[in-house]
């Protein structure tokens, strides 16, 4: 390790409007060509930290800062992030807050261009950097019309063509499919010796390899710091409390499923949803073709694929907000295909991947009350409901709080329980895990199961093939969009390890050094 490229000391920082400090006296400090991964529970601080880092605390974010940040020897308080530019490169949790342009190859490019290269570094950085991220089929594409994931791939691409001194990146992998995490990881383990990489994380079994260091933090401090072995024993062992629920991932058994002989027995209950020959265009481009497949009372049903290949646009089109090509949906055998979404929402609740895109209030309890308000007949029995959702997933305290000013994680479980609140038959859900720890992943899931043994039915966008595995009954999964297969979880994991998508499978692949 050479030159310090990091050097934190004391810092705290205290948002606008809140009494409390979000991280308070941070010390770090990272060395050229280390790698470190920093977790903890939702809300305790990470982001706010690589806020500091990157300079946009304290000079574009509202609050009280104390403390130094210094970056290559530039004091942060000092120079801006337009300073900075070139020596910090950030890829936020929310990749479509730092897109610039139009079209992919402007947007890596912009970086760049704005540090005066030369056209054809320009060119050459630009090229390697899509390349790294399996991207270059995406470069003339327009940004509005790329899947979440690939607007993460691009937002990294962005970052690595600046080839900066130091790399953060909140939260890279959780809009990625497992082929697309390995990608990523494997080109930043090989960065250059004198890049130093910071990665933001719930998830650590693909980070554990790789990491020189684990940070931990909790309740806005910095609390283990180590070899990742040593701290996460020491975290699992000595930090109980981010476990008290009992939950970790992996050691859930799965929904139970009825003995071969008693499914004879049963009589085949009518489906809630059935979805035939669905075939979506976006465009002149086709996203689905020929989708179909019905999902019965009580059922879990995970959806996976690649980025683009058109799971998000199945939940779009299911709430009626694509229209397709050709094919018929039925709601318990009823055609829903010519109703608007307005009609379809009473009956199907969506949380976007995105949670900016659906929230529109200027107080927490405000935007948790707005779906009942519109779709629920007795409002007291609403209001009662959602204040004890607000309580149950942790957002209760900041009822009054203007709900932009949430973390990204706190912004997932504020429109889920916005969802939840109306009880919607039908639950669609787009990567809800994003920004949750491990505790606030079970209360999701709990709710998700109290959901379906009421009946309910719920089909879940998800990339983590542990957490299907434990609380799936049912696997879809798409590839150019197209359904590959559509079986019972364990059965499409089999056939999945036959056709040769082993990065989907449990266990999945870790990132070789």
């Amino acid at each position: 390790m050479g030159k310090p490229v990091v050097c934190v000391n004391g810092v705290t920082f205290r948002y606008e409007g809140c009494a409390l400090p979000a991280i308070s006296d941070i010390n770090l400090q990272l060395d050229k060509g280390e790698f470190i991964s920093i977790t903890g529970s939702s809300g305790c601080g990470k982001s706010t930290l690589a806020l500091c880092l990157a300079g946009f605390i304290p000079h574009h974010v509202a609050g009280e800062m104390c403390g130094s940040v210094i970056i290559n020897g530039l004091d942060s308080q000092q120079y801006p992030p337009s300073k900075l530019a070139g020596i910090v490169g950030l890829v936020q949790q929310d990749p479509e807050a730092q897109m610039c342009t139009l079209r992919v190859i402007d947007e890596v490019a912009f970086g760049p261009e704005n540090l005066c290269l030369s056209r054809k570094e320009i060119k050459d950085r630009v090229e390697w950097a899509l390349e790294a991220v399996n991207s270059l089929h995406l470069r003339d594409r327009e940004i509005y019309s790329l899947s979440g994931g690939e607007k993460q791939r691009i937002a990294i691409a962005s970052v690595l063509a600046m080839q900066p001194s130091l790399i953060i990146l909140d939260e890279p992998t959780a809009n990625l499919d497992p082929v697309g995490t390995v990608e990523v990881l494997q080109v930043i383990k090989k960065l250059e010796a004198d890049t130093a990489v910071i990665i933001i994380e719930h998830r650590l079994k693909q980070l554990m390899p790789i990491s020189d260091r684990l940070l931990i933090m909790d309740k806005g401090r910095i609390i283990c710091d180590g070899k990742p072995d040593q701290v996460y024993r020491e975290f699992r062992c000595g930090q109980k409390r981010f476990y008290a629920a009992g939950f970790k991932p992996g050691e859930r058994e799965g929904p139970s499923q009825p003995a071969a002989g008693e499914k004879e027995l049963c009589l085949k209950p009518s489906p809630v949803l059935s979805v035939s020959d669905l075939s979506v265009n976006l465009g002149e481009k086709s996203v689905l073709e020929n989708i179909s497949f019905d999902i019965f009372p009580g059922q879990i049903t995970a959806v996976m694929g690649g980025n683009g290949s058109g799971k998000t646009t199945l939940l779009l089109s299911l709430l009626g907000i694509n229209k397709p090509e050709r094919g018929e949906i039925f709601y318990r055998g009823s055609s829903i295909s010519q109703e608007k979404v307005s009609l379809r929402a009473r009956n199907m609740g969506m949380v976007f991947q995105n949670p900016n895109h659906q929230i529109f209030e200027n107080t927490v309890l405000l935007e948790a009350m707005l779906p009942s308000l519109m779709l629920f007949k007795d409002k007291a029995l609403a209001s009662d409901m959602v204040n004890s959702l607000l309580e149950e997933f942790e957002l209760l305290q900041y009822k009054e709080r203007l709900p932009f000013s949430l973390s990204f994680g706190e912004k997932k479980r504020l429109t889920l329980v916005s969802v939840l609140g109306y009880q919607p038959g039908i639950l669609l859900l787009d990567e809800p895990l994003i920004g949750q720890d491990n505790l606030r992943a079970e209360i999701f899931w709990q709710a998700v199961l109290k959901h379906s043994s009421a009946g309910g039915i719920s089909i879940i966008v998800c990339h983590d093939p542990d957490f299907v595995r434990n609380f799936c009954d049912r696997l879809l999964f798409l590839d150019k969009g197209t359904l590959l297969l559509d079986r019972p979880v364990e059965e499409g994991f089999n056939l999945l390890k036959e056709l040769g998508f082993k990065e989907y499978l449990p266990g999945g692949s870790i990132v070789e050094e």
